[in-house]
């Protein structure tokens, strides 16, 4: 089987990991008080979208929660409850990242193991000519080069991506805990789904805990083979300052929500920008040139 990460206090090991297993465990970083609270939210949305038939369940018995920074305050709070957790984004990422989606996966018994994947599907395999490439607006799943190994490649195409789940209960390898193929992640390649991945590696960690992976790596939620226990996670998916987000939160956030901002969620939910792509008068007036929309002068005469 394939040797992969456990748990740890030590921010060292977490970084060595994060770079040669593609992947780390750090516990103890989330309150426990924090983490309850996280989980009754959680439980109490999930019912109560089941109730009304908005619930969104797959793999057999997951129920996905989405977009949890609209559904308490909590979840706020758990996204910069941690400076470790940020520390190995930066790590990963640099100092700069924002919120590309947050979500509460609940694993129930009888979930089937998701399909192998990376989170960042879309990066092209790079070819020693620099005029064989492929575009990044045409490179889906189906274009992608797939295989079954993780043969370290000399020529890769950069992580992009960051996504980290709290645990809010334990994660074992009997409840669904997320599996990984440790140093997928050096292969520039996206695994394929015709293969069974058994010797795939669980993340398993106590509750309160967070596992945090290159996007480029290859995972998946693992098979929830219990008779009664649910596995309940925080998803953060973090993502470089110049990537679109899966969910535009200056556009999408309820504004009670955002009246409860302080200035490091806005700049992790995009509401201040980043260096602007090579303007180079913009960053430094970033606030005269980005105001809110409220703020913004029109026409003039």
């Amino acid at each position: 089987m394939n040797m992969g990460a456990t748990p740890t206090t030590d921010l060292e090991k977490a970084r060595h990991d994060l770079d040669n297993l593609g992947y780390c465990i750090v516990r103890d970083v989330a309150p426990i008080d924090l983490v309850e609270r996280v989980r009754q939210r959680v439980l109490e949305q999930a019912k109560a979208e089941r109730n009304a038939g908005q619930a969104f369940v797959q793999d057999g018995n997951t129920q996905w929660v989405a977009n949890v920074i609209n559904k308490g305050e909590v979840f706020l709070e758990l996204l910069t409850c941690s400076q470790t957790s940020l520390d190995l984004c930066t790590h990963v990422l640099g100092p700069d990242f924002i919120l590309s989606c947050s979500n509460a996966p609940i694993a129930g018994p009888a979930t089937s193991r998701m399909k192998m994947h990376s989170d960042q599907f879309w990066t092209p395999t790079i070819a020693q000519d620099p005029l064989t490439y492929t575009c990044l607006g045409e490179n889906g799943l189906e274009r992608s080069e797939m295989g079954n190994t993780t043969v370290q490649r000399d020529y890769l195409f950069p992580p992009c991506m960051v996504t980290l789940i709290w645990a809010v209960t334990d994660f074992t390898a009997e409840n669904g805990a997320t599996v990984f193929v440790p140093g997928s992640h050096l292969s520039g390649l996206q695994p394929d789904f015709h293969h069974d991945f058994a010797d795939a590696v669980p993340a398993e960690m106590p509750v309160g805990s967070v596992v945090l992976w290159d996007g480029r790596t290859w995972h998946a939620t693992g098979a929830n083979r219990t008779q009664d226990e649910y596995r309940i996670g925080v998803t953060n998916n973090m993502v470089a300052p110049m990537i679109r987000p899966l969910v535009n939160y200056p556009y999408s956030l309820r504004a009670e929500v955002e009246e409860l901002l302080d200035e490091r969620q806005k700049q992790l939910l995009g509401f201040t920008t980043w260096t602007a792509y090579g303007n180079e008068g913009v960053p430094t007036q970033n606030l005269r040139y980005f105001k809110p929309a409220s703020d913004q002068p029109g026409p003039m005469r």
